[in-house]
Order: structure tokens, then sequence, then C-alpha cells
């Protein structure tokens, strides 16, 4: 092969690599933030139906810890006070 030829496949070969790279980032980034509902909910619509509710619900425990253990998942809105409890609106207010 020529040296231009070389240059045009190594070229191309960067091409290809920075769009593959481009895919996985925006991939990616449509899993990110997410609520461990919404999580659960995406995954169960991506899981075909062949696979057992069991083995799908085993699947989704694993994906959400995974993705938990990286920092991945945004907490859910709803209010926890110290001890990890969902917080009464009501009890709270009573406090003050």
């Amino acid at each position: 092969m020529t040296k231009k030829r070389w240059v045009l496949l190594v070229l191309l070969i960067g091409v290809v690599a920075a769009c593959a790279k481009k895919s996985k980032s925006h991939r990616e980034s449509e899993w990110r933030g997410l609520t461990e509902s919404e999580v659960r909910s995406k995954l169960e619509m991506k899981l075909p139906d062949k696979i057992p509710a069991e083995k799908r619900s085993a699947i989704s425990d694993k994906v959400v810890a995974k993705m938990r253990e990286r920092g991945v998942i945004s907490e859910d809105p709803a209010v926890l006070d110290d001890a990890g409890d969902l917080a009464d609106d009501a009890d709270e207010s009573a406090k003050y």
C-alpha cells in the first residue's frame, strides 16, 4: 500500500472510532440521572416478554444496584427523614 492509502485508512479508522464513542456516550446519557423507578420501568420496556417476571426482576435489581454503585441513579424526589423513612408533612408541621 502506498503512503496515501495508509493515511486514508488511519483517518477512516479514527472517524469510525469517534462515531462509536459518541454513540456510546449518547446511550449512557439517556440513563444518567434517572430515578430508580424510572430505570426499572425503562428496563421493563426493554426486556423481552419471553423472560419470566422473576428473572426480569432479578435483572432489574442487578442493574439498579450497579448503577447506584456508580452514582448514576438520582434519588427519588420523596422526602426522607434522618432514619431514611418517608417523612410525613403533617408530622413536620406539628413540630413547629
